[in-house]
């Protein structure tokens, strides 16, 4: 008897969270389904390199053609997919559904259409998104540690969506032992380390985000500090010569390898940072178009499960940062992560999916 099919699409997104998530339930379903992902994500050598089975059509974003001409052709795109590989179940993960794929829904109702919809809206935003919910016959609501901040327009319409665990690439199985990550990204074994992951910037200027957050880690002579930067980057920063350049994914798999961290509170690498139990100071990002990443970080400190700051404080970030560093606060909020439920979301969404079709 031939396998089902199912296909994951992806929007292109800022950095790898949409991916991401449909990599984990690729993961999940591969043993029971054909597993397609079709992605308008830069990063789509990652699927590749992870053996799933991967299909790419260029963003709108980066193309000369106009929105209309654009998602005629997505449309067009996707429905000779669907006529090629013959999927049971289309699973869209983004924001805001393209026009082009609610007329592929239109077209193929003999499929299953599924929106894996992340909560946490900033306020009053994705009135247009949220209008297209008809366009699907189920809403997946990837999991949140932060659900009761949660303040947005899905929070009012959680009725219509199947809650699941947060959804994570990064596993704890499969985490690098920390010597051999540390050997791995030349960091010295006996010294904290110290990650910054914040979108380097002008690591040199202290001005800017990183520079504060270097300047501030540079007063502790014993801390040696690691700056991730995205595999997307084409045009690496220039780092001083004692700081290590971290460029790996999932960057999950090396989180053993450091004591603290400094990161946006972005769903995947908030979720992965908690879940894996790494001590981190969030500075949300307050200028995304959807994402309420304060409200994250508002719970994070609230919680005990990490600390917060943001440059509309007028508190210096020295002071968050010497919290940060002491290994008491850390053993702190380490004992604090553990009372957080697991990161398994992934796992119960593909179980939905796979009931839920019949297949």
């Amino acid at each position: 008897m031939d396998r089902p099919c199912v296909m994951l699409c992806t929007a292109n997104g800022v950095g790898l969270g949409h991916l991401s998530r449909m990599m984990a339930m690729a993961r999940e379903l591969e043993s029971r389904a054909d597993v397609v992902i079709f992605t308008l994500s830069q990063a789509v050598a990652i699927p590749v390199e992870h053996g799933f089975h991967t299909e790419f059509v260029r963003s709108p974003e980066y193309g000369q053609v106009s929105g209309s001409e654009w998602n005629a052709f997505y449309a067009r795109r996707l429905s000779g997919m669907i006529d090629l590989y013959q999927p049971s179940v289309i699973v869209f993960d983004g924001s805001h559904p393209y026009s082009g794929l609610c007329k592929a829904a239109r077209d193929h109702p003999d499929r299953h259409w599924v929106w894996c919809r992340r909560g946490m809206w900033r306020e009053g935003a994705g009135h247009a998104a949220i209008d297209r919910t008809d366009s699907f016959s189920l809403i997946l609501e990837p999991g949140e540690y932060a659900r009761d901040y949660d303040i947005g327009l899905t929070s009012r319409r959680r009725e219509e969506s199947l809650e699941v665990g947060p959804i994570t690439f990064g596993t704890p199985s499969a985490v690098i032992p920390r010597a051999a990550a540390r050997a791995e990204l030349g960091l010295d074994p006996d010294r904290p380390a110290a990650l910054l992951q914040l979108g380097a910037g002008q690591i040199n200027d202290v001005a800017s985000l990183s520079g504060k957050v270097m300047s501030a880690l540079r007063r502790r002579d014993d801390v040696q500090i690691a700056v991730a930067e995205s595999i997307l980057v084409r045009d690496p920063v220039a780092l001083p010569p004692d700081v290590v350049r971290v460029q790996r994914y999932p960057l999950a798999w090396y989180v053993d390898a450091f004591d603290l961290s400094f990161m946006a509170s972005g769903y995947n690498s908030f979720h992965e940072a908690l879940s894996l139990r790494l001590p981190t100071l969030f500075i949300p990002n307050l200028n995304t178009k959807m994402d309420d990443q304060g409200a994250r970080a508002r719970f994070a400190d609230d919680a005990g499960v990490g600390l917060r700051w943001s440059e509309t404080e007028e508190v210096a970030i020295e002071g968050a940062v010497e919290q940060l560093v002491d290994p008491s606060e850390q053993a702190r909020m380490r004992a604090a992560m553990t009372q957080l439920p697991a990161a398994d979301g992934a796992a119960g969404a593909a179980d939905a999916i796979m009931m839920w079709a019949g297949l």
